[in-house]
């Protein structure tokens, strides 16, 4: 079952080509059976007007014989596969192979024409007559069918070849239109799925029109038109909330950095205060980047930088409770992003590895063809089933916090053209940042 689920091909311009491939594959069969069937009946009929034609002379020869008290055969009618009986059923003269010499021998007393078959290579028939003198007989001729079998066998392979070739050429043909009828549809999906992502300005516009084209082309004009909309209310409320968060944030950075200035004796109550003041600043950089993508997604298009450069940053907000492993030396690839998104699509990955960890957080880098991947790698007991499948949604959290740093950094990467990828299990959690090179 797993085996036919693998061969059954899963695209669209597979399944075309399967069908017809196959629709003409079992037209061939039933033309070659057709072909076969006319061949066999053909061949039959071939070999009965033979052995007719063939009696019917001997016959008319020796019923125009002169009378007489015994019948005398002619030696020129005497041939291979002719033998002539007379009306006891005695062979009179004449000889028929070996294998139907029984065959014959029984035939010669029938007072019916009669045809019969010899071990599948020999067809009889027998003929009585009646000489001038009334005298009575039977003439018996045979004919191998051997040499219309041959010809029936080879017509078979021969149509068989002819239809393999047939279906191999109707499948090329189909793969070839399927091919250039859908190119186009391929091309418009790739464009659609580009500009949903990058530039939400592009439309097709092919126009009115009864082609199949046009129409698709006006539905993803309309679908695109729909999240075009859906991103500018996205924006509009990012921006509304973060002008929203920005007036307590700074009232909250600058009453702990005032507060620290003007010195706080208890080392506990300052330690607190440093990290209020760390804090509201981190969360205003991140308010500052999530503007900066949902009003300009364009912004720093020409930039690059290195994965080592970015894990140099991140390494500074790691606890030392936590051994930080940077992995990223081999990787020589640049990353087509600002430093700084790439930062922040990382950092809480980073701080989820962190919050989970047992002892090590370990970034890795690797460069492919046109990507580069940065890998975040915690040694914690993994990533709980009922959280897994809602990970990056905003609030989802195994931990207590608020939920809404993973679900930030999805939506960097993805505005960067990337993807992250999440495994887990009991000896650890694995984030995968594939970005585009630049």
């Amino acid at each position: 079952m797993g085996l036919a689920r693998r061969l059954v091909p899963t695209s669209f311009r597979g399944q075309i080509v399967a069908s017809t491939a196959g629709l003409m594959a079992v037209v061939m069969v039933c033309v070659s059976l057709v072909l076969q069937v006319l061949l066999a009946y053909t061949a039959s009929r071939d070999i009965d007007r033979v052995l007719q034609d063939r009696a019917d002379a001997v016959a008319s020869v020796l019923e125009a014989g002169t009378g007489g008290d015994t019948l005398e055969v002619p030696a020129e009618l005497i041939e291979p596969g002719v033998r002539v009986y007379d009306q006891a059923g005695a062979a009179v003269a004449g000889t028929i192979e070996q294998e139907a010499l029984d065959a014959a021998d029984r035939l010669g007393v029938v007072t019916s024409p009669r045809t019969v078959d010899v071990q599948d290579d020999v067809r009889l028939r027998a003929l009585p007559f009646v000489t001038a003198g009334g005298l009575r007989g039977v003439v018996v001729v045979s004919q191998a069918t051997d040499p219309y079998e041959r010809s029936e066998n080879y017509a078979f392979i021969a149509t068989s070849v002819i239809g393999v070739l047939v279906v191999a050429a109707t499948a090329g043909i189909a793969h070839r239109v399927t091919s250039r009828a859908l190119a186009p549809v391929a091309q418009m999906a790739r464009r659609a799925t580009e500009w949903s992502e990058h530039d939400l300005s592009h439309r097709f516009d092919l126009g009115p029109g009864d082609n199949e084209l046009a129409q698709l082309g006006a539905t993803l004009d309309r679908l695109l038109d729909r999240v075009a909309t859906a991103i500018r209310s996205e924006q509009r409320l990012t921006s509304e909330l973060a002008h929203e968060l920005r007036t307590p944030l700074t009232s909250i950075q600058g009453s702990a950095d005032l507060a620290l200035l003007r010195g706080v004796s208890d080392p506990q109550a300052r330690t607190e205060l440093e990290q209020i003041a760390r804090s509201a600043r981190r969360m205003s950089e991140a308010i500052t980047t999530l503007l900066d993508a949902a009003h300009d997604p364009a912004a720093g298009a020409g930039e690059t930088c290195l994965a080592a450069e970015v894990v140099q940053e991140l390494a500074h907000t790691v606890p030392r409770r936590v051994r930080f492993v940077d992995e990223t030396g081999t990787s020589s690839g640049r990353i087509a992003a600002p430093q700084e998104l790439v930062l922040r699509a990382l950092a809480p990955l980073v701080d989820n590895a962190v919050a989970h960890a047992r002892t090590t957080v370990t970034v890795q880098a690797a460069d492919q063809a046109r990507t580069v991947t940065l890998a975040v790698v915690d040694d914690g007991p993994g990533i709980d089933e009922e959280v897994r499948d809602r990970l990056f949604q905003p609030g989802a959290s195994g931990s207590g916090s608020t939920g809404l740093g993973l679900g930030i950094a999805l939506r960097i990467v993805r505005s960067l053209g990337g993807r992250i990828d999440t495994r887990s299990s009991s000896s650890g959690t694995r984030f995968v940042v594939t970005l585009p090179r630049g």
